[in-house]
């Protein structure tokens, strides 16, 4: 894994609150490639913004800057990627339910979920089917080989009906009674299926028998996230806030600030 990230160049520095990460092997991949914090109190007044904003030009990346609606300082983020010529694109909408509410998506016979065991690192393709289904170039797997072996983390893979291959995964992180739903990936040809259901339904069940009081889940606002996000509303999900992308033209250097 140590081998994999230096060859890859792969980088992460925090100013203050905010987080930029690099993969300079992935130079034109924003989804990899992104600075985090950016709507924390003081990112923008103190700084941190523009020293990210520094470090992550030098690596010479084309990167994404998520603000968050409702934060602190998101006027004040959005008012200065505005002026230093970065466009605002498409949103991450942000869903929470009650984890004790009854309501699910119905069982469906066919569709099979696993959850991965300590002993599967290699998750029986549960890296490559979230690489695959989320169309990330193939270094992104090592992001997710180490998932379902961590404590905090549970992973699951589905098919479709008993006797197929895998065709979809997905994860869930629990800390302080609040599960977070992530990495729903379902390969391109299985879509529609049943697959994302099942592992909803799994893990909303999963996270009630925790003892968890919420569960949050992301989809984006394009047309490719509707059927993830028609399962998440048919479940009981509200949206409660969306995540703003904003993102400068391509490998243009970053004015400073």
């Amino acid at each position: 894994m140590s081998d994999a990230v230096e060859e890859e160049g792969i980088e992460a520095q925090r100013f203050g609150p905010v987080l930029a990460t690099a993969f300079r092997g992935e130079p034109r991949e924003p989804r990899l490639n992104l600075i985090q914090g950016a709507a924390e109190p003081g990112a923008i007044a103190e700084g941190h913004v523009a020293g990210a904003v520094e470090w992550m030009r030098s690596r010479e990346v084309e990167y994404r800057v998520p603000v968050a609606e409702g934060m602190p300082d998101t006027a004040a983020a959005e008012e200065w990627l505005g002026g230093q010529g970065y466009e605002r694109g498409m949103a991450q909408i942000v869903l929470a339910r009650d984890a004790t509410a009854p309501s699910e998506p119905p069982e469906d016979p066919e569709a099979e979920v696993f959850e991965l065991g300590e002993d599967e690192l290699g998750g029986e393709g549960f890296d490559h089917l979230v690489r695959e289904g989320l169309g990330l170039p193939g270094m992104a797997e090592m992001l997710f080989i180490g998932l379902p072996v961590r404590d905090d983390w549970r992973c699951y893979t589905a098919t479709p009906r008993p006797d197929a291959m895998l065709a979809a995964a997905a994860a869930m992180r629990i800390e302080d009674g609040i599960a977070v739903l992530g990495l729903d990936a379902t390969l391109e040809a299985e879509r529609g299926r049943g697959c994302n259901r099942a592992l909803l339904r799994r893990r909303l069940l999963d996270a009630a028998a925790a003892g968890c009081h919420t569960v949050i889940a992301e989809a984006g606002e394009g047309e490719e996230w509707a059927g993830l996000r028609r399962n998440l509303l048919d479940a009981g999900f509200e949206q409660a806030y969306a995540i703003r992308e904003w993102r400068r033209p391509a490998l243009r250097p970053a004015m400073s600030a």
